[in-house]
């Protein structure tokens, strides 16, 4: 058994500040990672920023830095936001690093030695935001509809990839590995587009009208497109063209990704990585988006943003981390709602994990009973263990927000049980408490593993807090102004 394990998030543009999507993304992302180590593999979590491109080379300008001092300053904002919210990173890549402007410029090598990268001249639109080229049937009424503006009509001559060799080889990936791409709705939609017919697709800029980015290997009057370049991180951190056999130890990866991100990672990259003669992902994962609680797309125009920093100085970083994965969908679109976050934080945290813990605690204590796990009953440890199998079956498969039902549920049925059972009660042997608060115990401990991805520092209490008999307020009233 290979119980070598990687995933990565995708690398954000450092143009802006990290939004509610990002969030989702990384804390999907430490959440997997979180339960792979648990589950004993040895894990390798990436994420970074990607920063080069025409807008962080406009931005730097408008603020009068240089595109170094303003891709560090902005990079660093990404850093403390992942330190904000535990997210326990393995490498924190950046697309400025060395080792990855060297691995991109193999990469292209390769592909260009197997015949896949030619020049010619080529007028198209433009989408800045975007950073690719746009056709008539990818606009809305004339604009590109993510940042809703007329692309520019640029003509040069650039590099271009052969995309369009690779329709059988993508749609073959497909048919053979039908959770390739999750969930099953985004790689249908794959299924469709590469179905529909492939065209080779630019993959450089003229110098002069991208000041900002790497080389094309043997033509400095060339800069990689930023994503060209973006993508290859994922095999740079692991050693792509520097260690062969770190490489070969970590390779395939789990991706995850917004679904505005499905066509590059599940198509474009698939292709580049086969005409590298690296063999594709092993999953996509792609999450929903975030809407506003009345539905609507979230837009700093509209004022509806939700910011991540603010979620955390209001309702601390546990309570963000608890309600992204177990109030929002994994693979689904969905509302969001500060009611919702703070009825579950409630409901599930508070009354349902952290009542059911000092409650044990106390009746331990009060009781001064011995547990032992040989004491339970078989029916209750079969219940116990017949949700943490349920848990495990959705984690394995990366569906986080079922998987927290299950540990839900298994609070609850803690807090049912204690209730059913009555070992307060005057009539109770002491051979009754015993057993009742012994299923208990272990109960708990199977919950505070199941939380632990989600949870690190509350379930690190917890256990502290069940070993030594100690009661502990872990979900502290929310102070909501």
């Amino acid at each position: 058994m290979n119980d070598s394990f990687y995933l990565t998030t995708t690398l954000p543009y450092v143009n802006g500040e990290p939004h509610i999507g990002h969030a989702l993304e990384f804390i999907q992302a430490d959440v997997i990672a979180r339960y792979k180590r648990n589950k004993g593999f040895t894990t390798y979590f990436n994420t970074g920023t990607d920063e080069h491109g025409l807008k962080m080379y406009q931005k730097a300008g408008e603020e009068n830095l240089s595109p170094q001092e303003y891709v560090d300053k902005y990079s660093q904002r990404f850093k403390d936001f992942c330190k904000s919210f535990s997210i326990s990173y393995d490498r924190f890549i950046r697309t400025t690093d060395e080792d990855h402007i060297k691995a991109a410029q193999t990469f292209w090598n390769k592909s260009l030695e197997n015949g896949d990268i030619y020049k010619k001249a080529y007028t198209g639109l433009y989408c800045v935001g975007c950073e690719e080229f746009k056709t008539e049937k990818d606009l809305v009424d004339g604009k590109c509809p993510d940042h809703n503006k007329e692309p520019e009509e640029h003509s040069e001559e650039n590099y271009f990839f052969k995309f369009s060799r690779y329709q059988e080889p993508l749609l073959d990936l497909y048919k053979k590995q039908s959770d390739f791409v999750k969930p099953a709705s985004k790689l249908q939609e794959m299924i469709s587009f590469v179905g529909g017919g492939l065209q080779d697709f630019s993959i450089s800029r003229r110098r002069e009208n991208l000041p900002w980015g790497i080389s094309v290997p043997n033509d400095p009057d060339q800069v990689m497109y930023v994503w060209f370049d973006a993508l290859v991180n994922y095999v740079t951190t692991i050693g792509y063209g520097t260690n062969e056999k770190e490489f070969e130890k970590w390779w395939p990866v789990v991706q995850l990704c917004g679904p505005d991100n499905n066509r590059f990672q599940s198509a474009m990259w698939q292709a580049m990585l086969m005409s590298a003669g690296i063999k594709p992902s092993k999953h996509i994962l792609i999450h929903g988006m975030i809407l506003a609680e009345d539905g609507t797309k979230m837009s700093k125009t509209i004022g509806n943003v939700v910011s991540p920093f603010e979620l955390l100085e209001t309702y601390g970083a546990e309570a963000t981390r608890y309600y992204l994965i177990s109030g929002i969908p994994t693979f689904g679109d969905s509302s969001f709602s500060h009611d919702q976050l703070e009825m579950k934080y409630k409901a599930d945290l508070q009354n349902n994990f952290g009542n059911l813990l000092n409650r044990v605690i106390t009746m331990i204590n009060k009781k001064e009973v011995d547990t032992s796990e040989s004491l339970i009953s078989e029916s209750f440890k079969s219940e116990v263990l017949n949700l943490k199998a349920r848990y495990t079956e959705h984690m394995d498969s990366f569906d986080l927000f079922e998987a927290m039902k299950n540990a839900q549920k298994l609070g609850s049925y803690g807090n049912v049980y204690i209730t059913e059972q009555e070992p307060w009660a005057k009539d109770k042997t002491e051979e009754e408490i015993t057993e009742t608060l012994s299923g208990l115990e272990y109960l708990l401990n199977e919950l505070i593993e199941l939380y632990s991805p989600v949870l690190p520092d509350a379930c690190e209490k917890a256990k502290s807090a069940l070993l030594k008999r100690e009661n502990i307020i872990l979900f502290p009233e929310l102070e909501i102004a």
